[in-house]
């Protein structure tokens, strides 16, 4: 078998590691299905970008309809929410740095 003689005919320099995967690999011809599934994916951007474009609300129809479509709250839509209030203004309420160090005000002499 000439195995050999075929490795030293194409390709003249072969990629590191395999031939297929990875960083260093060969360019696969370029089929007719790859073409056409190029311009399906093309065909797809546009009509996205036409969309986006054109949208069928006006910004402010958007906003009337928000309320529309959110409907009245659930019961355990409203605990949860004020249970997330209550907690926010006080556990989770905002510390300050002054406030860390206020008692330094009373026990530390700053100056002598």
């Amino acid at each position: 078998m000439r195995l050999t003689q075929f490795l030293m005919m194409w390709p003249k320099k072969r990629p590191n590691g395999n031939i297929w995967l990875g960083k260093n690999k060969m360019v696969r011809k370029v089929e007719p299905w790859h073409m056409n599934t190029l311009e399906s994916k093309i065909e797809r951007e546009k009509k996205n970008i036409h969309i986006c474009l054109n949208p069928i609300l006006t910004p402010e129809e958007e906003r009337m309809s928000v309320a529309a479509r959110q409907g009245a709250l659930r019961v355990d839509q409203v605990l949860f929410r004020m249970r997330k209030a209550r907690i926010e203004q006080t556990a989770m309420a905002p510390t300050y740095a002054e406030d860390n160090i206020k008692h330094l005000m009373n026990n530390v002499k700053w100056e002598q």
